[in-house]
């Protein structure tokens, strides 16, 4: 759970919506270039639209542990196999 009283905690999941909007207002070209969390304030000026799915990925994950739920994963292992001779 997030502590109102602390500056520094993190909202995740109001950013994972945040981002969510930044997004699509990428994709349809209206061309957001920041978003407001609160009192903090993001702006992706320069960002491209990977670094806005990378961020809203990452705020996604974050509120799925916040939750207390497990994020799925994002990677797996590559298994080796052997060719026996």
């Amino acid at each position: 759970m997030q502590n109102p009283d602390d500056p520094t905690s993190i909202d995740w999941c109001a950013r994972a919506a945040k981002l969510v909007e930044v997004e699509m207002a990428m994709l349809t070209g209206d061309m957001i270039t920041e978003a407001r969390f609160g009192a903090d304030m993001t702006r992706f000026s320069s960002a491209s639209l990977d670094q806005v799915k990378r961020a809203k990925n990452e705020a996604i994950r974050n509120c799925q542990i916040s939750r207390g739920e497990t994020p799925k994963r994002v990677r797996y292992a590559k298994l080796a196999r052997a060719r026996p001779y």
